[in-house]
């Protein structure tokens, strides 16, 4: 069965046109998915940050308090991290869609002659429209999600550093106290090094692509 040019161009559109609503649904789900995980690592924190205060009110010796604060910065590291991960994919798959998503459109405006509408001049599909690069990079979300949960991450994995630190050179802890700290902040630096090793040949690859 042959088609005309009419029955072509409308089969085309409806295909793209189908893909297009599919890519914006995906779209929406994944920022859905991003923000709920944005959600579960502010309750987590939250959640930490109470539970040490509450039990830190009861300890009465400085290295009881040490330990306690490398053992609760070590898993807000891990969990901060592994949250990190999962915001960057998240960011990745949001880029190839919008990616998707404005060739869609513009293949679309191909076949309409969308030079004639209001919306030709409107590329963009999901960016916000500020002008400067840098403002741009600071108010996206995605942007804004990895500094916060990156920055978390920092911090805790700096604060097992100084624990660590702090039981060699003071005599208050003991050798088991000295053992553990130190253990938890080698396993904190391995896996950010880990971390960003994978992160780096991810983004060579890609770049290679």
């Amino acid at each position: 069965m042959s088609l005309n040019d009419f029955e072509r161009e409308r089969l085309l559109t409806d295909a793209l046109m189908y893909e297009g609503q599919q890519h914006w649904l995906h779209y929406r789900h994944i920022e859905h998915e991003r923000n709920q995980f944005l959600g579960y690592y502010f309750t987590l924190l939250v959640a930490i940050i109470g539970f040490f205060v509450a039990v830190s009110a009861r300890m009465t010796n400085w290295p009881d308090v040490a330990i306690g604060v490398a053992s609760m910065a070590w898993v807000l590291g891990m969990v901060s991290l592994l949250i990190l991960v999962s915001v960057r994919k998240f960011g990745m798959a949001l880029r190839a869609y919008d990616r998707d998503i404005a060739r869609i459109r513009a293949s679309l405006f191909a076949l309409a002659d969308g030079e004639r509408t209001h919306l030709a001049a409107d590329r963009g599909t999901i960016e916000v429209g500020v002008r400067h690069a840098t403002l741009h990079r600071v108010f996206d979300p995605q942007f804004t999600a990895e500094a916060i949960v990156g920055m978390s991450a920092v911090v805790a994995f700096g604060a097992q550093v100084v624990v660590a630190a702090g039981t060699m050179f003071s005599d208050d802890f003991t050798t088991l106290q000295r053992a553990f700290s130190s253990g938890l902040a080698f396993a904190s630096v391995a896996g950010a090094a880990i971390t960003t090793r994978l992160w780096l040949q991810r983004g060579a690859a890609r770049d290679l692509k």
